[in-house]
């Protein structure tokens, strides 16, 4: 026994050993490798610059690579940690910064953590069992796809916040809205015909809205549940295997972009998830419910942008356009070639489906052939304020640079169920105006449900007499705009439920044409046209119903929904009410609606089912008339479904300032880095101030723990020039009177009438005698001695009287002239 011990610990002592002196060996072999290669370089006279030249590739390749995986370290220590990683590189935050107003969810994150292994087994057998099965029989040249390696990790995603919506919504709904952080260290792996690649360290953040409706008197309580994205989420990942060489600066700029589309045409809007809890839902409402409107968006033009391309004597210029973002949709206009005063008098219209907590985001970037665009600034518009509203018209600043101001005009179209609105003599005054590709803008929104066919003709099989079912499919068509449905295998009676938008210039001229084909033989399966105006004579301009397709069977028809809405400025109670989803479920046995009303509630129809598809098959089409209350057991006829009307009442002017307020906070406090507040229309009415001396922007709160009084200078708009350039060197001097014993200061900003000076100053005042102090504040510009400049630039004086101890103060102020002598700013009053 000793003896084999001792074996034991020989052995083991061998192998330590040669566990130390492989290092080693491998690190000689590394140096000789490199003191060779350097002969050879010597030896064979290459110029010494190809090895600088590795060298440098070498080096920013590293740098790059730190820096990504600090980064997503920091990423995913913020994942399990918000509050405390920030503390800890910030020393001393701003006053001015604070977390989510929101709901915080630990509660939920803990259980996401504790479940969070069994998610990684269940995603990895739903990818193994059914998503790589679909993939391989997607397409001939992947049906070699597989999954080698999935692993989710240990880190799950968070919920950062929850905001739950109170107001403005009916009571048989529910909105949450999500703030999703996933800095994940998953590791997927797939092979493609003996290809390798992967993707690992996926990030992802975004605001995920998940709404619950309509509520029921049964177990789940609720009938369906939708979620979605609002507007795209940040996206991030690092690639490995072959994938790896595409990590490059452009290339994986571009490869981030199209993830970011795809993720955008599954879940960012118009685009939901949609999982029924019950039966007797009426899906394609669920689905595909009205939207709040339209939105017509002017990009007129830009001023004093940042000279981008470098020029002699530092007057280079610019080559800006502009990328508009909202939800899924992007729209772009033209180059302007060699200018800082680009004027685009480009308009884009697209249809918002929730104004509450979208936002337009447009950036103005300076085109670079061959490189990546420069950034000349952006700017974010809340389109609950654009709605309140109706129409806007405002130069707003650019953020994120040093100068610069982007003139945007909106305009909020309203949908109404009014015909008398689409009249032609008034189309041809009123839309004359073109879009930006050419086309006339438009008067109405066409919503098309493609919900199924029956009785479609078959085709005959190779060598035999028998008919073969079809794989059909639909091709929509209104003006140049086309839409493609999916394919159904092997049947003549498909089901589709998908659901189309066309913005239309004037329906009384304009038609609908519907092909179904059949992709395996590619010959048309039948068509039909329509005119729009029949369905402008319609109840609701709504048709639901069976159409007979033309070049088919002689029984063979196809069923859709058509809804004509008309696009107005105007608000009226019947053009905010969105259609109501009914289910038979929400009228109780005792005859009580889910409203509380008594009484009998007709349910309308809904869509025929598979099985009630082919039970239909001899059944004619009839007219549009709204339909009574029917039996749901019974089979469903090919008459004419009615709309029910209803949904959310009209949002007051205080509850929607309040709601874009939310909004705003909660955007804002989404980043984990101090940032400047986010651009809104309503907060700037007029850039160049009422005294015509520019604005500035404050933030004014108390500090009852320090017992200081904080101010914070944020940045100043549209100064008045006082050098002879028409330039300044403008700063800030504060006192908080009347005493002058305390002074504060900001820094010089040189040759700018936009200054950012984002600094915080305290004044030491009790709580009692701050609202008995006036804050003085002096704009001046740096000059001279015997300089013959301006030397003030404006002032502002702000009472204390009626300052809120409890909350923080952050609005735009006008700057007044040196010798103005009215009351000062009051906290309380319009600024």
């Amino acid at each position: 026994m000793p003896d084999d011990k001792k074996n034991v610990v020989a052995k083991k002592k061998a192998a330590g050993d040669e566990t130390r002196l492989l290092p080693i060996i491998l690190r000689y072999f590394k140096l000789a490798g490199v003191a060779l290669a350097v002969y050879g370089f010597g030896y064979t006279q290459f110029s010494p610059g190809w090895i600088l030249m590795g060298l440098v590739a070498y080096v920013w390749k590293e740098k790059h690579n730190q820096r990504k995986h600090l980064q997503i370290k920091i990423q995913q220590q913020i994942a399990k940690d918000e509050e405390s990683t920030i503390l800890a590189r910030v020393e001393d935050l701003p006053s001015w910064v604070h977390f989510p107003d929101v709901e915080r969810a630990e509660w939920f994150n803990k259980i996401l953590d504790q479940i969070w292994p069994f998610i990684g087994d269940y995603v990895k057998k739903l990818l193994m069992d059914s998503i790589q099965e679909k993939i391989q029989q997607s397409h001939s040249t992947v049906g070699s796809f597989r999954f080698t390696q999935i692993d989710l990790g240990d880190i799950p995603p968070r919920i950062g916040g929850v905001k739950v919506y109170t107001e403005n919504v009916r009571r048989d709904e529910i909105y949450l809205d999500l703030d999703i952080i996933y800095s994940s260290d998953s590791f997927i792996e797939v092979k493609v015909k003996g290809i390798t690649a992967g993707i690992k360290d996926l990030q992802l953040r975004g605001t995920l809205r998940v709404i619950f409706k309509p509520l029921i008197g049964q177990i789940p309580l609720f009938g369906g549940m939708s979620f979605f994205f609002i507007n795209t989420p940040d996206i991030d990942f690092n690639l490995t295997g072959l994938a790896n060489s595409l990590d490059l600066p452009g290339l994986s700029d571009m490869l981030d972009t199209i993830i970011a589309e795809q993720i955008s045409n599954i879940m960012v809007l118009p685009n939901r998830i949609v999982v029924p809890m019950v039966q007797d839902v009426n899906l394609m409402m669920l689905r595909y419910p009205q939207p709040d409107g339209v939105l017509r968006i002017h990009v007129l033009g830009a001023k004093d942008l940042i000279r981008a391309d470098i020029g002699f004597a530092k007057k280079g210029k610019s080559d800006p356009y502009a990328v508009v973002k909202v939800g899924a949709k992007k729209f772009k206009t033209k180059v302007i070639n060699n200018t800082v005063n680009p004027e685009w008098n480009a308009v884009f219209e697209t249809i918002i489906d929730i104004k509450d907590g979208q936002y337009v985001d447009i950036e103005l970037k300076d085109e670079d052939p061959g490189s990546k665009d420069d950034d000349l600034g952006c700017v974010n518009i809340a389109i609950s304020s654009v709605s309140k509203d109706g129409t806007t018209d405002s130069w707003l600043p650019l953020e994120d640079v040093k100068q610069g101001l982007i003139h945007i005009k909106l305009v909020w179209n309203y949908l109404s169920k009014d015909p008398s609105i689409l009249d032609h003599a008034k189309i041809k005054t009123q839309h004359m105006e073109k879009n930006t590709d050419g086309t006339e803008l438009s008067s109405s929104l066409l919503m098309v449900n493609l919900d199924s066919a029956r009785e479609l003709p078959g085709s005959l099989k190779r060598g035999k007499k028998q008919m073969a079912e079809p794989c059909a499919y639909c091709i929509v068509s209104v003006g140049q705009k086309k839409e493609e449905s999916a394919v159904k295998l092997n049947t003549d009676s498909p089901i589709w439920e998908e659901n189309y938008r066309y913005l239309v210039h004037d329906p009384n001229i304009q038609v609908i044409d519907v092909q179904v084909m059949d992709k395996k033989t590619g010959k048309p399966l039948g068509d039909m046209s329509l005119p729009l105006k029949s369905i402008l004579r319609a109840p609701d301009m709504t048709l639901d119903q069976y159409f007979s397709l033309k070049n088919s069977g002689v029984s063979s028809q196809i069923h859709m929904r058509l809804a004509l809405r008309a696009l107005t400025t105007e608000k009226s109670k019947e053009s905010t009410e969105p259609e109501q989803i009914i289910t038979p479920s929400e009228v109780a046995k005792d005859g009580t609606s889910v409203d509380g009303n008594t009484g009998a509630t007709p349910a309308p129809a809904s869509a025929p089912t598979a099985a009630a598809a082919k039970d239909q098959k001899a059944a004619p089409a009839k007219s549009s008339s709204p339909s009574p209350a029917k039996d749901t057991s019974k089979p469903i006829t090919a008459e004419t479904v009615s709309s029910v009307q209803s949904i959310p009442p009209g949002k007051t002017a205080a509850t929607s300032q309040q709601r874009t307020d939310a909004d705003l906070r909660q955007r804002k406090a989404t980043t984990p880095t101090p940032a400047v507040l986010r651009s809104s229309l309503y907060r700037r009415p007029d850039p160049i101030g009422a005294y015509k001396h520019g604005r500035m922007h404050l933030t004014i709160r108390y500090s009852s723990q320090r017992k200081n009084l904080v101010v914070v200078i944020h940045k100043c708009l549209n100064l008045i020039a006082c050098d002879d350039d028409d330039l300044a060197d403008p700063y800030v001097k504060m006192y908080l009177l009347p005493d002058k014993s305390t002074k504060h200061k900001t820094k010089i900003v040189k040759n700018n009438l936009n200054p950012v000076f984002d600094e915080t100053f305290e004044f030491e005042v009790s709580p009692g005698e701050v609202k008995e102090k006036r804050l003085d504040i002096t704009i001046r510009n740096d000059t001279s001695v015997f300089s013959g400049n301006k030397k003030t630039m404006g002032t502002m004086e702000i009472d204390l009287s009626n300052l809120d101890l409890t909350k923080t103060t952050t609005e735009w102020f006008d700057v007044r002239p040196e010798d103005f002598e009215g009351k000062p700013y009051s906290l309380c009053s319009d600024v």
